[in-house]
């Protein structure tokens, strides 16, 4: 990396030129998953996921909080949640308090560990940083539009689904499916799997 500017960290070329095409279309940056429990793929920021550096982390930050186009950011917000160094997990903390973000950002702190999904180490002091940085917008009833699905979702499922997933599915009583795909998929539940799971998590220390 060279030397970061007044602003902002400076990349090398080939990142600056991922970073240029999302810039370009971020609508065509995130692909859809084949799978259910890995639904989104960025396909141009290989290198910006890949390279093990805090100070792409910081850079995919900053740009996530300069940018005024919805998708751009929310493109941005899935490359950073791809990444694996130890910086990512409180970057994406500090998202979760904008509310364009939020939904995705809770999803890119649960989707984590599973096939084709990162692998960030956390201590117990980080999973009780995450669970309580999500625990304030777990109900949350504010509409997700996902511009990558062309769906929406209640953006308090993905907190819940984070929840679930950071303090561990076995924990909660669900069937075999759920505590596979909870945290990992895009959420789809209904009014009464929310409420059960809500109680739940309200229960637990």
């Amino acid at each position: 990396m060279s030397a970061p500017s007044a602003t902002k960290p400076e990349l090398l070329p080939a990142l600056e030129a991922e970073l240029a095409a999302i810039r370009q279309d971020p609508g065509e940056s995130v692909g859809l998953g084949d799978k259910a429990d890995a639904p989104y793929l960025p396909n141009v920021a290989h290198a910006l996921i890949s390279v093990d550096d805090p100070a792409v982390t910081e850079r995919l930050v900053a740009e996530i909080r300069a940018a005024h186009d919805r998708v751009h950011r929310l493109a941005l917000l899935h490359v950073l949640g791809r990444r694996r160094d130890a910086t990512v997990d409180a970057a994406l903390i500090g998202l979760l308090g904008d509310a364009q973000l939020r939904a995705l950002a809770a999803y890119q702190l649960g989707a984590v560990g599973g096939k084709g999904l990162p692998k960030r180490v956390r201590d117990a002091a980080g999973i009780a940083a995450i669970r309580a940085a999500l625990r304030p917008w777990l109900d949350d009833a504010t509409p997700f539009d996902d511009p990558f699905t062309r769906q929406s979702y209640r953006t308090g499922d993905f907190v819940v689904g984070a929840f679930v997933r950071v303090t561990g599915p076995e924990r909660f009583k669900l069937d075999a499916a759920q505590r596979d795909l909870i945290g990992f998929a895009r959420p789809e539940l209904d009014a009464a799997t929310r409420d059960a799971l809500l109680a739940q998590i309200a229960a637990t220390p």
